[in-house]
């Protein structure tokens, strides 16, 4: 279970609920304030673990965006120079580096997302959080009623039936939830089969570097000759 999945298992509803089933709402509500205040921490912690990943993705994009920018003035500079051989490698560097220029803004992307859930997550559980201290006696109070009419119906009908724990009802829901995500993200990464043999894909892939290195080598060449 993922901490953001955690951070949203208790809510102020599902306390009062859990309270009025509790034979001993006053010894029972520290409990779940002090596990309220552990997910808090929790969730402040992987706020800055979420803001640094995202620092350390922005740094790796900037060198990333570095290197295509020297790899395109080195194949300039060469070609000025006459030096076509340089300028070739210059060119299929700067093809790569954009390559890895793409993952780095990726991981920049998914980093920024992951600090919008945990800021959300942390403002949501200090809310929840600040809603029980504030509630505090209102909802002792509402537990002790729930538990005397109890008692009363106990003592009318003789029993009552007894009830799973809100929690672990909420623990299991999410267990599917996560269960249903993981399918969704398996499909998500499925990709589709090629008909074509690896051989001639490889070989495809091939012609395609080729013809991207000749056609900036061209483009260098008609601006060389224009400065």
């Amino acid at each position: 279970m993922s901490i953001f999945k955690r951070l949203h298992r208790i809510t102020l509803g599902r306390i009062e609920a859990f309270l009025d089933r509790a034979e001993d709402p006053e010894k029972l509500f520290p409990v779940l304030v002090q596990e309220m205040e552990d997910q808090l921490k929790a969730a402040t912690e992987a706020e800055a673990k979420a803001m640094a990943a995202l620092k350390s993705a922005q740094r790796d994009l900037q060198r990333q965006t570095d290197k295509v920018e020297r790899f395109g003035r080195g194949a300039s500079l060469a070609l000025k120079k006459d030096d076509e051989d340089t300028a070739r490698m210059s060119v299929e560097a700067q093809i790569e580096a954009e390559k890895m220029l793409a993952v780095c803004q990726q991981n920049v992307d998914i980093a920024t997302d992951a600090l919008d859930h945990a800021n959300a997550a942390r403002k949501k559980i200090q809310k929840q959080l600040e809603e029980l201290h504030a509630k505090k006696d209102e909802i002792l109070t509402r537990a002790r009623v729930a538990k005397t009419q109890q008692k009363i119906q106990r003592t009318v009908t003789g029993s009552v039936g007894s009830s799973d724990s809100i929690l672990d009802a909420v623990a299991r829901l999410e267990a599917d939830v996560e269960e249903a995500e993981a399918e969704l993200e398996i499909q998500a990464n499925l990709t589709g089969d090629s008909s074509a043999s690896p051989a001639l894909e490889k070989r495809l892939a091939e012609l395609d570097h080729e013809a991207e290195v000749e056609k900036r080598l061209a483009a260098l060449r008609q601006q060389a000759a224009n400065d």
